[in-house]
Formats: C-alpha cells, structure tokens, sequence
C-alpha cells in the first residue's frame, strides 16, 4: 500500500492544481486549506504565505524541467525523437503553467526567482542550439552560426510563450492537441534551412503531425 503524501507535498499538489485551473492571483491560502480539509494554521506552519508555497512549487518544477532539458536525445537527427523531446518539454512546462501565466507578477513578488527562471530560459536555448548544431555538423541543416543562435533563440521563445498563445487563442483546446502543434510549430521552422530535403521533410513532418491529431 502507498504511503499516504506528507502534508507538506499534499499542500504543494493541491496549490498546483488550484493555481492552474483558477489562476494564482485567484486562489488564497485559506481557499488551499479549505480543499485540503486542514486549518490555515496547519498551512502556515508549513508555509508562511503564498508566495513561500510559489517558491516551493518553482523547485520542483527547476528540478524536473532541468532532468528533461538535460537528458540527451537517442536518435538527434531522427524526427520521431526529437518530437518526443519536444513534447515532453511542452509537458513539463504545462504542468507548471501557472508560472507563465503570472509570470511578470510572479517574480516582481519573488524577485529571489528571478535569476533562477532566467538559467531555465537560457538552458532551453542552449539545448535548442546544441540540437541544430548537431543537425548543421552533420550537414543535414545548412545554416551559418548567427542564422542557428536565431533559430535557437526563436525556438526558446516559442517553448516558453506557447501554451500562453494558445490559451488566449482557443481556451477550449485540450492539451495534447496543443502540445503537438506547438511541436510541429518549431519542427516546421527547420524547414526552410535543409536545402533540397526541405520539400521532402515538410510531407514528412505534416504526415507525423496528423498521425498524432487528437
């Protein structure tokens, strides 16, 4: 039988989740309390406000965005792989989405995550860099240096802002449909950057693409 979750890490589950659905700016401490069936008193014994529970959300959510960015793809010129990595990267950051929803207002509270947010945002473009670099190497991308650091940059940008885009876009959207057009959103981006195998690789994106639609 599994153990039952401390009440530290069931107060953590229950913000995330609140902070998600409701938008933090929405949700209180007595409101976290009350779905827990606790005394804010028991709350604040763990957590002495909101935004200590906001900093304890961001470690785990550094912790686990840091393991994904960091783990190294199989197969980084094969489209399947790079389609997972991809995923699973839109994913994390899903689960976590209330930071990116309240960003600017998140760290004008918690200025101590300011620094911390901007390494996750300058590893994602470090990792998209390293995979065309990867791609230009093997002389599948044929790219200059500048071209690739603004490829990277763009698809940094894309990463971070995405889910953000489409929930303003269409509210209604399931997840796994916007993750997967996000994906073949910045796949379609080296397209233009593979010479002859650009016509070639585009059918194949699109082909990937419908064969996961949801």
């Amino acid at each position: 039988m599994a153990a039952k979750p401390k009440t530290r890490d069931r107060i953590l589950q229950t913000a995330l989740a609140l902070f998600n659905d409701e938008g933090e700016a929405e949700v209180s401490t007595v409101e976290i309390a009350a779905v827990l069936d606790i005394s804010p008193g028991n709350l604040y014994y763990h957590f002495k406000g909101k935004d200590a529970i906001i900093e304890g959300l961001f470690d785990d959510f550094e912790e686990e965005i840091r393991q994904v960015l960091n783990a190294p793809i199989a197969k980084p010129l094969a489209l399947e792989d790079n389609w997972i990595y991809l995923y699973i990267i839109f994913e994390e950051i899903h689960d976590f989405r209330f930071f990116y929803n309240s960003l600017p207002t998140i760290l004008e509270r918690c200025p101590s995550l300011q620094p911390r947010f901007r390494r996750v945002l300058a590893l994602k473009q470090d990792v998209a860099t390293a995979i065309l670099t990867s791609m230009q190497k093997a002389g599948v991308l044929a790219i200059s240096e500048t071209g690739r650091d603004l490829l990277a940059e763009r698809i940094a940008l894309q990463i971070t802002y995405w889910i953000q885009y489409c929930s303003l876009k269409d509210p209604r959207r399931k997840e796994a449909a916007l993750i997967h057009e996000g994906v073949f959103s910045i796949l379609s981006q080296l397209t233009p950057w593979l010479g002859e195998n650009g016509v070639a690789y585009a059918a194949l994106l699109e082909e990937f693409y419908e064969s996961r639609s949801v």
